[in-house]
């Protein structure tokens, strides 16, 4: 958008980009307007030149306005119908500006919600994690602490139960809906000819976290299913300890991305902001 203003920052490159841009239509009228126009000067010449106006300065003087009207017509609609693009862009661009502003207000706020709850589900679940590791440690082919093994893998379960994730599923939904929305708003300005970057990394964060929501879903169906089969015992103990550690770290991946998203609204939001700041 940059370069296209800079090419018609001059009277002749406006003219010039206003006719490239013009309706077909619009051309057409200005095609015949001309011809009508040349015929008409070509016609007067030829009437002054013979001396047959006469006393008819008046007459000429009409004459020569809608001659010079036949010209500076098609022009003037071409040249205003660039301007009226440009006008309309204009406003465009600043409610589109708006739009995006309260979406990123938006989604910060609904990441922010996500990350909470995030961060305790990570607190929760890494407890129940470090219980479970050190009692299912197998000492002389028997787990260390049993009970507390029984104990820490009822709680795994339960963090992975598919009721767990009908409350991710509560959480995350609002965050999704508003950034879908910011989504469709930075493709907008990305049509605008705004610049990219902002719209290529939130695509990356986005798409990475939606990954990192499926996989979760996978991981805790898995692991619940490992859980689910019996006491644990130290023929099964590295398989359980495994699935509680992939949880964790799935569990930790989400709020790492919680965290990027909200810092990438932060920085758009202070970077939408930074012209109009004194």
């Amino acid at each position: 958008m940059a370069d296209r203003e800079n090419t018609d920052s001059t009277i002749p490159s406006l003219i010039s980009s206003a006719w490239r841009t013009a309706p077909p239509v619009l051309r057409r009228f200005t095609y015949w307007v001309w011809s009508l126009g040349t015929v008409a000067v070509i016609l007067a010449i030829t009437a002054d030149v013979q001396n047959r106006w006469g006393s008819l300065q008046f007459v000429t003087n009409i004459l020569a306005e809608l001659i010079c009207g036949l010209f500076a017509l098609p022009l003037a609609l071409v040249i205003i119908a660039r301007l009226a693009e440009y006008q309309v862009k204009e406003l465009e661009r600043v409610r589109l500006k708006a739009r995006y502003g309260a979406a990123l207000e938006q989604l910060t706020a609904s990441v922010r919600t996500t990350s909470d709850y995030v961060q305790d589900l990570v607190q929760e679940v890494s407890a129940s994690t470090n219980a479970f590791v050190e009692a299912a440690r197998v000492v002389n082919g028997r787990l260390a602490d049993p009970e507390r093994a029984l104990e820490s893998a009822h709680l795994l379960q339960a963090h992975m139960d598919s009721q767990q994730w009908l409350f991710y599923e509560r959480v995350v939904t609002p965050l999704r809906i508003d950034g879908n929305h910011l989504r469709a708003l930075l493709s907008e300005r990305v049509r605008n000819g705004e610049p990219t970057v902002e719209s290529a990394r939130f695509e990356r964060i986005w798409n990475e976290l939606e990954s990192a929501l499926r996989h979760q879903r996978q991981i805790m169906s898995t692991g619940h299913q490992e859980l689910a089969r019996g006491v644990p015992n130290a023929n099964r103990a590295t398989r359980l300890r495994n699935a509680a550690i992939v949880h964790l770290h799935s569990v930790d991946h989400l709020l790492q991305l919680c965290g990027e998203l909200e810092a990438f609204a932060t920085e758009a939001r202070e970077l939408l902001a930074g012209p109009e700041s004194p």
